[in-house]
């Protein structure tokens, strides 16, 4: 199951996707953040935390850019302290509360230029 706003970038090529694979798409109501909160203010932490200080890296060397937020999002999933969870990382409760997990492996492959694949 997917919910994303009705940015365009959540249409086409993205949206037959899902279809093929046949996983559930969702879509916000325009111009209503509020039904999709906790993405907002991921976005809103992205933005203000990453994105503001490589924005450069867009619009110079995208792939530079792609390597220091997957760091980033591994750094914000594993050492950042998170208030709603007691100054721990996200990753701390939920092994805590599911030690199974550990075992799972990352698993991230490169899509080609066209976006057409999903993994």
């Amino acid at each position: 199951m997917f919910l994303c706003d009705n940015g365009s970038e959540f249409k086409g090529a993205f949206d037959q996707t899902l279809q093929r694979l046949g996983l559930t798409h969702f879509w916000t109501y325009p111009k209503s953040p509020k039904m999709n909160a906790h993405a907002e203010r991921f976005n809103r932490t992205l933005q203000e935390s990453f994105v503001d200080y490589h924005e450069d890296l867009l619009y110079t060397d995208l792939t530079l850019f792609n390597q220091k937020l997957a760091d980033w999002l591994v750094f914000y999933n594993t050492q950042r302290p998170h208030h709603r969870l007691g100054q721990r990382p996200p990753q701390t409760p939920l092994l805590q509360h599911h030690p199974e997990r550990q075992r799972y492996w990352t698993h991230t492959t490169s899509c080609r230029d066209d976006c057409t694949c999903i993994d």
